[in-house]
């Protein structure tokens, strides 16, 4: 779930090139890898799912960085260079996290 949500995250980044769009796009991908990790387990709650539901945000924000340069041979720029850009990516999988993490627990 989270390959496939970095991928969404990926596509959707790179089509609307907003630098705000992301702290709308990670909560609701935060939203939906919680949704599910609470649907897989039948809507149990627990601190482990938090985490794991968690770890599953920051792995997609991280498949989202390195899409392009492994799906289409970019150049290998996994790093913003705009300071802002990292703060904004930072502050945005934070809430991911945290509306992921709300699901689980």
């Amino acid at each position: 779930m989270a390959i496939a949500c970095g991928l969404v995250w990926w596509v959707i980044d790179r089509m609307i090139p907003f630098l705000s769009f992301s702290l709308l796009l990670a909560p609701a991908i935060g939203y939906a890898i919680g949704k599910i990790v609470s649907l897989s387990v039948n809507r149990k709650r627990s601190t482990g799912l938090a985490i794991i539901a968690g770890i599953a945000v920051v792995i997609s924000y991280l498949v989202s960085i390195f899409a392009g340069s492994i799906l289409f041979h970019y150049r290998l720029s996994f790093v913003p260079v705009n300071i802002l850009h990292l703060v904004i990516d930072l502050v945005a999988v934070a809430l991911g996290i945290f509306v992921a993490t709300t699901q689980s627990r």
